[in-house]
């Protein structure tokens, strides 16, 4: 698979499509957010997001970090995110490959930033505040699973709302 794509796990499908949607109406006037694509794996309660319009980097990390919080989630979920380099450039030192695995870390309590992984293995905290640092520890190690799309079934596109102007008489123009 050739694309960016996010597995997740231990998220109740209704707040799954939810969030997602809240998170698609958030980002709404990016390409990437116009459709997001969702299936669940056959016979199972694991869930594989596609991304059609490549995301950037920064809102993909953005996604899996806001799938792992989902409000009304009441066990820890499993989110992995696997970005998929498009452009083939090296903007950062952790991309050594084509892809580059994100997750939100089990000890994290700032809420604001992901993991990396890279195919050597070496791991660093994405900041959203901009900041990027290699960490010494590695929680987990870099492997893109091998999908076929045949395992799983198609349960919606996510596409955001329209921002509808609110209509007033004429006379409150004001």
């Amino acid at each position: 698979m050739e694309q960016s794509f996010v597995l997740a796990s231990g998220i109740p499908e209704e707040s799954l499509l939810d969030g997602l949607m809240e998170f698609a109406n958030s980002y709404r006037e990016h390409k990437f957010a116009e459709d997001i694509e969702v299936y669940r794996k056959k016979g199972s309660q694991e869930y594989l997001i596609l991304f059609p319009n490549a995301p950037r980097l920064d809102h993909f990390a953005f996604a899996v970090n806001y799938l792992n919080y989902i409000p009304k989630n009441t066990v820890p979920p499993k989110v992995s995110g696997y970005f998929f380099n498009h452009a083939g450039s090296i903007e950062h030192p952790f991309q050594t490959g084509t892809f580059i695995k994100l997750y939100v870390s089990r000890n994290d309590k700032e809420y604001d930033n992901v993991n990396i992984v890279n195919s050597t293995n070496a791991t660093y905290l994405y900041g959203f505040d901009g900041s990027r640092k290699k960490l010494d520890v590695t929680e987990e190690l870099f492997e893109v699973p091998s999908l076929e799309l045949d395992d799983f079934n198609h349960i919606l596109n996510i596409i955001p709302g329209k921002v509808e102007s609110e209509n007033k008489p004429w006379w409150k123009f004001w």
